[in-house]
């Protein structure tokens, strides 16, 4: 498994070391500054003769599905290594690596047989995740002479902004976090504590959540288990619950605690993406409600 590393960890030639039965090498390349830096890095385990690993190929699909390429029987190896290299990721920030691409790895598997050669029809692939852009025609509306009364709104609008730039990077618990602070400034009245009784007694915050509930139950499949791990209906109400209680777990992490999959670590950030969309359509419907009230009063 290989993968691309963003470092500014000098390395004047190729480093190889082995651990738990596995061999990894780090490769430097030069950057635009001229330093020999880490830039790759490759993790390769020997597999047991007993292991039977088949390609499947799916082919690409309508409405714009991709082809899907997996390798039987070797899930569980893929995750092993996926966890090493996201240990080796937290220990080499030590040594300024930033970033190991291992959402994107590049799998290679090497036939040692001709009987392996027939099954893996495919000896390398990469997989991407990409989402396509949203595009949404510009509101001009906003753009006139009555654009310099939504100014009071500068901050909201700039947490919604680095919320929906936090999306588009997968970095979904940031993302979270500054959609919660749009709806905390508006609704929490200063107060860090009480927030569940704050928000779900608001009437405008109920109403806003009401209307956006409509659209957010559309991945109620993705958003079910965490109502059911809190033990919440589906409602609006339950909903601006759920947003505190995850707020409140994002901002605590208790090593080794129980239920750390609902505590918030940077390697489960897909785990928060249906919280941070859900989260991004509640704060879209209130602050085009702030802006429709703050033309109003001012008698646009």
């Amino acid at each position: 498994m290989k993968c691309k590393v963003e470092s500014t960890s000098e390395l004047l030639s190729q480093y190889r070391f082995t651990f738990e039965q596995k061999e990894v090498t780090l490769t430097p390349s030069i950057n635009e500054e001229g330093k020999s830096i880490v830039s790759q890095i490759a993790i390769t385990k020997r597999i047991p003769d007993s292991a039977h690993f088949k390609t499947s190929v799916t082919s690409p699909g309508p409405e714009g599905i991709a082809a899907e390429i997996r390798v039987q029987g070797a899930e569980e190896l893929e995750e092993e290594l996926k966890e090493d290299l996201q240990f080796l990721e937290s220990l080499l920030s030590l040594s300024m690596v930033t970033k190991i691409e291992w959402e994107s790895p590049e799998r290679s598997f090497v036939p040692e047989s001709e009987a392996e050669k027939q099954d893996l029809a495919v000896y390398s692939f990469r997989k991407w995740r990409i989402y396509p852009k949203v595009y949404m025609p510009l509101k001009t509306h906003l753009l006139n002479g009555r654009t310099g009364k939504f100014r009071e709104l500068t901050v909201p609008l700039a947490f919604f902004r680095e919320g929906v730039r936090s999306s588009l990077q997968s970095n979904y618990i940031v993302a979270f976090q500054d959609f919660y602070y749009v709806i905390e400034g508006f609704y929490a009245q200063g107060e860090y504590r009480d927030q569940e009784r704050l928000f779900t007694c608001n009437d405008e915050l109920l109403h806003y959540a009401t209307a956006a509930f409509r659209q957010i139950t559309r991945i109620w499949d993705k958003l079910e288990p965490f109502f059911t791990f809190y033990k919440l209906d589906k409602t609006p109400e339950s909903f601006l619950r759920l947003a505190v209680k995850i707020r409140h777990r994002v901002h605590h992490y208790f090593h080794g605690g129980e239920s750390g999959e609902y505590f918030g670590n940077p390697l489960r950030q897909d785990f928060y993406e249906p919280l941070a969309l859900a989260l991004n359509i509640l704060c879209a419907h209130v602050l085009f409600g702030k802006i429709h009230s703050a033309a109003v009063r001012s008698g646009a």
